[in-house]
């Protein structure tokens, strides 16, 4: 695969890097309808498959896409406890490359489905909230009808997850001998005990630490990527204070629908603050549906006022992605194919997301002078004090569309394609 300097084996993880993803797991009861979405009341659907419930949240699915395409799965099945017996690992056997923080009841069979499914995809699972056993491991149901998915979601111990919850220090020194730290945040707003400042604590610990431990050599020092996927607010208050956050973050992910709600939300609320809107600023209107370029250029401007230093990426469905940051389009990118009938839209955002950073380069990569640096160096992250190169973007939006584009074409959230298919549509993009 072209030049996304990742190797396939992290059993070496010495100046590699290292993905923490913060975020959800679900159990997903996944349900094919015959017909549409929508249902009388009182009324019957019936169901073109069987249910199947396979494991899911959008943590897990971007961690299972993101071992694909960087590792080739283990078989370690061990249990460990972490030296602070503050969580229990189930380990895929990764050292150093994939970790999820999360929380699930491991003693349900929900818990022992999303477990097994780690150990078998080669990242480690730490439970942050092991003590948990009065709640069930979060579950939803999945209905899935003519290329369009709902949910009905229990959040179960998602709901007393807290960001406190997540051992910083053992996530630091677990990724201490790694070049590069990527920190990706799923599923913001399915986790209330990330909202209202409680991420941005945890969030700047690991900024501070990860400074703090930085060497006068440059070419030695670590550098840190944050990312977040905020997730459609079941509440639809679309605050969780997430403007805030925003400049502890280098990537937002959101649909057109959501980036939608939050600019809208969060000019309501600022209205209400202001008691009238300001002359000249910009307004996003809600429920528009001509997303045309002065629309994208609006969008852009409104979130370079709240975080000129975020990059927000948007992803359009069929339509491809786009890259709004300095209140512009840094970047747009169509699908690599057009799929008439996807099987199961599920999860492609978080497989989207996946291929996002595998495009902006996971690994360092010798340049042949002893300098190892990624396709996101030249300080690409704000969090090293730069702006995000339109090359190192441009790319990393090609690698997003196409795993997100395999990904419809296989049943459940955290179904990965095979590496040859992944291959085959980036083709697509060179011919």
């Amino acid at each position: 695969m072209e030049q996304a300097g990742i190797t396939e084996n992290n059993s070496n993880n010495d100046n590699k890097s290292s993905v923490i993803v913060l975020g959800d797991v679900f159990a997903d009861l996944v349900c094919h309808l015959d017909g549409s979405l929508s249902s009388e009341a009182g009324g019957d659907t019936r169901l073109v498959h069987p249910i199947t419930t396979m494991a899911g949240g959008s943590g897990l699915n971007t961690c299972t896409h993101l071992c694909s395409l960087m590792m080739a799965p283990t078989t370690t099945t061990t249990t460990t406890t972490t030296p602070s017996s503050k969580s229990s690992t189930y380990s895929g056997g990764g050292e150093g490359g994939v970790s999820l923080y999360t929380a699930v009841n491991e003693s349900d069979p929900y818990g022992t489905l999303v477990c097994n499914h780690a150990k078998q995809h080669g990242f480690d699972l730490h439970n942050c909230h092991p003590d948990a056993s009065n709640k069930s491991t979060g579950h939803c149901a999945v209905l899935v009808a003519n290329g369009e998915r709902s949910f009905l979601t229990h959040l179960g111990v998602m709901e007393t997850f807290e960001a406190k919850d997540i051992d910083t220090n053992h996530l630091l020194q677990s990724t201490a001998s790694s070049r590069q730290l990527y920190v990706h945040v799923a599923g913001y707003y399915n986790i209330p005990g990330f909202w209202n400042g409680q991420l941005k604590t945890t969030l700047q610990t690991i900024r501070t630490e990860t400074d703090h431990h930085q060497g006068g050599d440059d070419k030695k020092k670590k550098k840190l990527v944050t990312s977040l996927l905020c997730q459609y607010d079941a509440t639809e208050a679309w605050d969780g204070q997430l403007m805030n956050l925003l400049p502890l973050v280098d990537y937002l992910f959101c649909n057109e629908v959501e980036v939608q709600k939050i600019a809208q939300a969060t000019k309501s609320r600022q209205a209400q603050q202001s008691e009238q809107q300001q002359q000249g600023e910009t307004m996003i209107t809600d429920g528009q549906e001509d997303y045309d370029e002065s629309y994208w250029t609006d969008m852009a401007t409104f979130f370079c006022q709240q975080s000129p230093s975020t990059c927000v990426i948007v992803t359009l469905g069929p339509k491809g992605a786009l890259a709004l940051h300095g209140g512009q389009i840094m970047a747009r990118q169509e699908a690599p194919t057009s799929v008439e009938n996807p099987l199961d839209p599920t999860g492609a955002g978080d497989a989207f997301i996946s291929g996002f950073l595998y495009g902006l380069g996971l690994d360092d990569h010798d340049n042949g002078d002893g300098d190892t640096s990624t396709t996101i160096t030249d300080n690409t992250s704000s969090s090293n004090g730069g702006l995000p190169r339109k090359e190192s973007v441009s790319q990393a939006l090609r690698y997003g569309c196409v795993v997100g584009t395999s990904c419809i074409s296989k049943m459940g959230a955290s179904n990965p394609a095979p590496r040859g298919e992944i291959e085959e549509l980036m083709k697509k993009y060179a011919s």
